[in-house]
C-alpha cells in the first residue's frame, strides 16, 4: 500500500470521528421502525413470539451434538451448517473490497483484523448460519422439487444452442467458481427456506398497533434545538513536528503505516485474449460455419408466464378465473397456499413443467389457461408477453461466427505457444529463455503487492489471482513452470526480489508523514476544545457562554420532526442521531461539514394526536413487513444465542495469512464499519 495514502487514511479516519463522520442521509419511517424494534416494549412483544419459536423445540437442547455434521476446515459451525475457510476468505475479499471502495485506499490484511473487521464478519456469518439451522430444526426445509425448479431459473445453466437446461454447463460453471453441486443444493436450500419463513412471517404478523402506535409516536414527535459550530480554526494550527516526533508517530501507528509485501517477478504468458484482435478470419470459413449452425444461430419464440401451482382442480378453476380478472398472481397463489412462479422472455424449453409450456406456448398474449395438467401436477397460467422468434441470416450472424471462429483459433495459437515454452523448460531452460523460445517476450512485472497493486496503489490489469497466487507462493529466485489459468491463458513466472513488509522510509514521505500527524495533532485539540465547550455549556445551563469563547452565534431550531428530517440534510447524519437520539436537556457534539456541532436539546413536545393516529393508520402495513423482518432478525438473534456455535478464530486468521503476533490486538469491534 502507498505510505501517503495509509497515512491519509489514517488522519482521515481519526478526522471522521470528530469532524466529518456524517454524510447528508435522509431519516426514513423505516428507521424510524427499525428504532422502534430497540424500544423495551416492542422488545417484549416479539420477545414472546421466539419464546414461543423456541418452546416448539428448535433449540439446541433437543438435539443431541451426534446429529451435527462436523467439519474441520469450517471458521463457523453450527449443527449441519458451516462456512469452510475456502468460502470465509471468498467474503473477506468481497468486504475488503467493500473498504477499499468506500476508503479509496488499498487496505492489508493485518490492518483490517486489527479493527476487528474479521470478528464482525465471522459474527455475521455466525449469526445467519445459525439462523438457517433453527429454521431446519424446526421443519422448514423445502422439498427436492421446489429445489430443482429454482436451479432450473438460473438462465446461465442453459445452453445456447439447444435453449434447454443443461447439467453439465451448470456443473461446470459451479466448478468454475470453486463450488459443487452439493454445496449449491444446500445453499438453495437455505434461501428457500428463509424466503418461505419470510413471507409466512410477512403474511401472518400483522404488525400490533401498539408496536405501530410508538413508530409513529417517534415520528411526529417535535424538538427544539440550540447549537453552533465550532469551526477548525477554534484552535491553533499545529506547528511543524520535528523527525523525533515523525518517528514516534510512524511507530504509534506502524500497522496502519507498515507496507505490505511486494514482489518483483518475470512473467512469461501466453493469451487467447492478446492474440484474438491478430486473427484473420476466410469469409469462406464464416459462410460454411453459418449453413452449418444455421438452425440453433436462429432466436426462438419466447414468452413471459406466470403459473400458479394449485391442489385442487376447483383452486386451478378459481386461480384462472382471478388472473383473467388481473389480480396480482403472487397474492392469488398466497391465498391458495402456494408460491407463483415467473418466466421471464424464456423460450419453451425452459419452461420445467413439459405439459404446461406446451399449453403456455398455444396461448395468446394476455391468454389465461386453467387449471392445466402438468407434468409436475395442476396450475393456472398467465401468458404476459410473446416476444416472436427470428431467422437467422448470413450477415447478422457474421460478428458472432466471426468472433467464435476468432476465439477458437487464439485458443489454438496460444495453446501451441504454451507447449513450445514446456517443452523448453522440461530441457531445463529457464522461464524467459523458455518464454523466448515459444516466441513470447518475458516481461517484468513490479514491485506489487498480493493483490497486484504498485507502490503508487495502482492494479496492474493483466495480473490474474492466480498469476499473483502463484508470484507469491514462491522463494526468491525460482523458476514456475507453466500453468493453466482457463479460457485460453497459459502462464509462469519467476521471482526475481522480495521486498519484506517495512515501514515507509522518513526521508521519502517526511512530507505526507508530518501532515498526517499534524492532522493528527489538530483533530486530538479540537475535541479537548469541544469537550471543554460542553462543559461550559452544561454549566450555564445553555450555549450563548461556549459559542462566545470561539466567536460562534447561537442558532434556534423550533420543531424539529424525526418525519420531516430531510428538510435538515446539511445538518448531517450525527446531529440528527443525536437530535433524536438523547434526552431533553442534554448536550451534545457532532462533526459537520465545515467544523463540530456543539448542540442543546432544549425541550421535546410530543406529537398531535390526531395527526399521529393518521400517521399509525397509513403506515400500519410497512410496519407490519419491518415487524416481520425484525422477527426473522429475532429469530437469528435467539439461534446465535440457544444454539451451540463455533468459531474458529484462529484458522480464519491463517486463512488471512496474518501474522500470528498479530492475534493477540484483534479488537472486538470494527472502526471501519462505523
Amino acid at each position: 500500500m502507498r505510505a501517503d495514502v495509509r497515512l491519509n487514511y489514517t488522519a482521515q479516519s481519526l478526522a471522521a470521528r470528530a469532524v466529518q463522520r456524517c454524510a447528508p442521509e435522509t431519516f426514513d419511517m423505516t428507521g424510524t421502525l427499525r428504532s422502534t424494534a430497540r424500544n423495551p416494549v416492542a422488545i417484549a412483544i416479539m420477545g414472546g413470539l421466539i419464546l414461543v419459536f423456541l418452546i416448539m423445540g428448535v433449540g439446541g437442547g433437543r438435539f443431541p451434538d451426534a446429529f451435527r455434521a462436523v467439519n474441520a476446515d469450517a471458521v463457523v459451525s453450527v449443527g449441519s451448517h458451516s462456512l469452510g475457510s475456502r468460502d470465509f476468505d471468498k467474503l473477506w475479499e468481497q468486504q475488503k473490497q467493500k473498504y477499499q471502495q468506500q476508503t479509496g485506499q488499498q487496505l492489508t490484511n493485518e490492518f483490517l483484523v486489527q479493527n476487528g473487521v474479521d470478528l464482525q464478519l465471522l459474527n455475521e456469518v455466525a449469526q445467519e448460519q445459525a439462523g438457517m439451522e433453527m429454521l431446519q430444526r424446526a421443519g422448514i426445509v423445502p422439498g427436492p422439487t421446489l429445489v430443482d425448479n429454482e436451479i432450473k431459473k438460473m438462465t446461465w445453466a442453459f445452453d445456447r444452442v439447444t435453449g434447454q437446461f443443461s447439467e453439465k454447463q451448470f456443473v461446470q460453471a459451479l466448478a468454475e467458481q470453486g463450488i459443487t453441486p452439493r454445496q449449491a443444493q444446500a445453499e438453495i436450500t437455505d434461501e428457500l427456506a428463509v424466503r418461505h419463513f419470510g413471507y409466512a412471517a410477512a403474511a401472518g404478523l400483522q404488525a400490533p398497533i401498539l408496536y405501530v402506535a410508538l413508530s409513529a409516536a417517534q415520528g411526529t414527535e417535535s424538538r427544539d434545538v440550540s447549537y453552533f459550530v465550532m469551526g477548525l480554526n477554534a484552535v491553533p494550527a499545529p506547528a511543524q513536528p520535528t523527525d523525533a516526533q515523525i518517528v514516534a508517530f510512524m511507530k504509534a501507528h506502524a500497522a496502519q503505516l507498515m507496507q505490505p509485501e511486494m514482489r518483483v517477478f518475470t512473467l512469461a504468458r501466453f493469451s487467447a485474449k492478446d492474440i484474438a484482435p491478430t486473427v484473420k478470419i476466410d469469409p469462406a470459413q464464416v459462410a460454411k460455419e453459418f449453413a452449418f449452425r444455421k438452425d440453433t444461430l436462429s432466436t426462438p419464440e419466447k414468452r413471459s408466464v406466470v403459473e400458479i401451482p394449485v391442489k385442487s382442480a376447483a383452486d386451478g378453476t378459481i386461480a384462472a378465473r382471478r388472473l383473467r380478472a388481473g389480480e396480482d398472481p403472487a397474492t392469488i397463489a398466497r391465498s391458495l397456499g402456494a408460491e407463483s412462479v415467473t418466466y421471464d422472455d424464456k423460450p419453451q424449453s425452459a419452461i420445467a413443467d413439459r405439459k404446461l409450456a406446451q399449453a403456455a406456448f398455444a396461448l395468446k398474449t394476455g391468454g389465461v389457461a386453467g387449471p392445466v395438467a402438468g407434468d409436475l401436477g395442476l396450475a393456472a397460467i398467465k401468458v404476459v408477453k410473446v416476444t416472436p422468434g427470428a431467422a437467422a441470416t448470413l450477415a447478422s450472424a457474421t460478428p458472432q461466427i466471426e468472433a467464435d471462429i476468432r476465439q477458437k483459433q487464439a485458443a489454438d495459437l496460444a495453446y501451441q505457444e504454451s507447449q513450445k515454452f514446456d517443452d523448453a523448460r522440461q530441457a531445463g531452460a529457464s522461464v524467459a529463455d523458455a518464454a523466448k523460445k515459444a516466441g513470447v517476450i518475458p516481461i517484468t512485472i513490479g514491485p506489487v503487492t498480493a493483490q497486484g497493486a504498485d507502490a503508487e496503489g495502482k492494479p496492474n490489469p493483466i495480473l490474474s489471482d492466480k498469476i499473483l497466487k502463484a508470484a507469491f507462493a514462491m522463494p526468491a529466485g525460482q523458476d514456475g513452470d507453466l500453468e493453466d489459468a482457463g479460457s485460453g491463458e497459459y502462464f509462469a513466472v519467476r521471482v526475481e526480489r522480495i521486498q519484506p513488509p517495512a515501514l515507509p522510509s522518513l526521508a521519502d514521505k517526511r512530507p505526507q508523514l508530518a501532515r498526517a500527524l499534524m492532522n493528527e495533532e489538530l483533530v486530538t485539540a479540537l475535541k479537548a476544545k469541544a469537550k471543554d465547550l460542553m462543559a461550559v455549556a452544561r454549566k450555564s445551563g445553555n450555549l450563548d457562554a461556549a459559542a462566545a469563547q470561539v466567536g460562534a452565534h447561537v442558532v434556534q431550531q423550533k420543531a424539529m420532526q424525526r418525519l420531516k428530517a430531510q428538510q435538515y440534510q446539511a445538518l448531517g447524519r450525527e446531529f440528527l442521531e443525536n437530535v433524536f437520539g438523547v434526552k431533553p436537556g442534554e448536550v451534545f457534539a457532532a462533526g459537520g461539514q465545515g467544523g463540530i456541532y456543539i448542540g442543546r436539546i432544549d425541550a421535546a413536545h410530543p406529537g398531535d394526536v390526531q395527526e399521529t393516529a393518521q400517521l399509525a393508520a397509513a403506515v400500519r402495513s410497512r410496519a407490519s413487513q419491518a415487524y416481520s423482518d425484525d422477527v426473522l432478525s429475532a429469530v437469528q438473534n435467539a439461534a446465535r444465542k440457544d444454539l451451540k456455535v463455533t468459531l474458529n478464530m484462529a484458522l480464519a486468521r491463517q486463512t488471512l495469512g496474518v501474522d500470528p503476533n498479530l492475534l493477540s490486538k484483534g479488537k472486538t469491534g470494527s472502526a471501519l464499519a462505523k
